[in-house]
């Protein structure tokens, strides 16, 4: 396997990976939704704002897991079109070096049915990587334009969480800290894919 197909598959596999952390991570912001929730019912009308910020918190968590999930399918099919678009630059690769080596042979051209058709094919799955290239950049900016929303609702949480009273106050601070450390994480992840598929959009 040459380097650059090594690339197209370490870059690819590298976003699966993150993106999978990320999921893991968004689950246990679900789980953070739902000790949230059970505190503010137990806090009652103390903690009557925070309830609905639960939602919030929930529907973070299954637009991230979602998301990143839809994310790795696109990756997979990435992969996939990776292996083709390498395989497709070898073969021309090869023509270009035979019609080199062979200019004066007298049957040169009756490789050039083929060429043009493997040509052409390479040129499809160009067109293809390069789509497939940008969904996955969309995607991804998607996903990290919904998370600049947690840094609010850990803010609005934090505003609530003071009024709940001493008892409940310390539980819904820590679920504040917990949903923008987790968004943070995420956004690392995002991050990350972020630039290896600028550097695979370079290839």
């Amino acid at each position: 396997m040459s380097d650059l197909s090594q690339n197209y598959f370490v870059s690819v596999a590298e976003i699966a990976a993150k993106l999978d952390q990320a999921t893991q991570i968004a689950q246990q912001l679900s789980l953070t939704a739902s000790n949230a929730r059970a505190v503010a019912l137990r806090a009652g009308e103390k903690a009557a704002g925070f309830r609905p910020l639960t939602d919030f918190i929930d529907r973070l968590a299954d637009i991230t897991i979602r998301s990143s999930k839809r994310i790795n399918k696109l990756a997979a099919i990435l992969s996939q079109t990776s292996a083709e678009k390498v395989r497709a630059d070898g073969a021309m690769k090869h023509f270009n070096s035979v019609y080199i080596l062979a200019k004066d042979s007298p049957f040169i051209n009756s490789l050039d049915k083929v060429y043009l058709r493997c040509k052409s094919a390479q040129q499809s799955l160009d067109n293809t990587y390069k789509k497939q290239i940008d969904q996955l950049s969309d995607e991804l900016s998607e996903l990290s334009n919904e998370l600049r929303n947690a840094v609010i609702l850990a803010t609005l949480s934090r505003v609530e969480a003071s009024q709940a009273g001493s008892e409940y106050q310390d539980a819904l601070v820590n679920v504040a800290d917990n949903v923008e450390g987790a968004a943070g994480k995420i956004k690392d992840h995002i991050n990350y894919s972020q630039q290896m598929v600028a550097e695979l959009d370079e290839y």
